[in-house]
């Protein structure tokens, strides 16, 4: 067999043979998704198998450039939270796949990204662009007549009628009897607790941690893909997905 026909891809001096594409690829179809995959004949399955190698040469560049550094994965770490469409959308769904199960890209993203800061001014303006999700809002404890608790409850979770009654109340006042499901209803305003704005320094060390995030997702994934550019080389028929050059492609102008 022809050294093409063994190789799907090279890092740096490091081979990424077929066999470990097929390996993987095998991995899936005896996996819970099987019934999901495309079959292996058709261009969706070549080009499932071309987005193998990209995991595959993403696992190998991450182990080429955390053995330069000299890092080691640290497996005590607390494990991320599942992968989310935001994070694959933000950095490419394969380096936020590989971040999220190896232990070793997250060290060695943590390295690359250390110096990594978002100004207090895009913190503020992010701050002033969002008051929708920056607003607490206001919430009223109910409770029927007779002491039965309907717990905390806010516009939009009540009936017409029932809640414009309750909302037009003072704390401490008895409405009703007011229309409400099975009938009428009459409830006691116990308690109000006012929405508003909320301060820009309650919250601020949140915003900065979310955006920081983000940044560090964002550059992580840049310098990964500088790096693939330096040092990777796709062997024939194992193309990235959305290179025009291959019959398969799913990405034309």
């Amino acid at each position: 067999m022809s050294r093409v026909a063994m190789v799907a891809a090279e890092v740096g001096e490091r081979v990424v043979p077929v066999s470990d594409v097929d390996a993987r690829e095998a991995e899936l179809r005896a996996g819970p998704l099987a019934a999901r995959l495309p079959h292996p004949r058709s261009a969706e399955g070549r080009n499932l198998r071309r987005w193998l190698v990209q995991v595959l040469v993403t696992e190998a560049l991450v182990e080429e450039e955390a053995a330069a550094l000299g890092l080691v994965a640290v497996e005590d770490r607390p494990r991320p939270g599942p992968l989310t469409l935001p994070a694959a959308l933000r950095t490419g769904g394969v380096v936020a796949a590989v971040t999220v199960s190896m232990p070793l890209a997250r060290e060695l993203r943590a390295v690359v990204t250390a110096g990594v800061r978002v100004p207090e001014e895009e913190v503020r303006a992010y701050y002033d662009r969002n008051p929708d999700r920056f607003t607490r809002h206001e919430t009223r404890h109910v409770s029927r007549a007779g002491g039965a608790s309907l717990g905390r409850v806010r516009r939009g979770e009540l009936p017409g009628p029932l809640e414009t009654a309750v909302f037009s109340a003072r704390e401490g006042e008895v409405v009703g009897p007011v229309e409400g499901p099975g009938g009428p209803w009459t409830v006691r305003v116990d308690t109000v607790e006012p929405g508003g704005p909320l301060p820009y320094e309650a919250i601020r060390d949140t915003i900065a941690s979310e955006l920081t995030s983000v940044a560090v997702e964002r550059a992580f994934a840049g310098w990964l893909e500088r790096r693939y550019a330096e040092k990777v080389r796709l062997w024939p028929g194992f193309e990235h997905p959305a290179d025009p050059s291959h019959a398969d492609a799913t990405h034309r102008h």
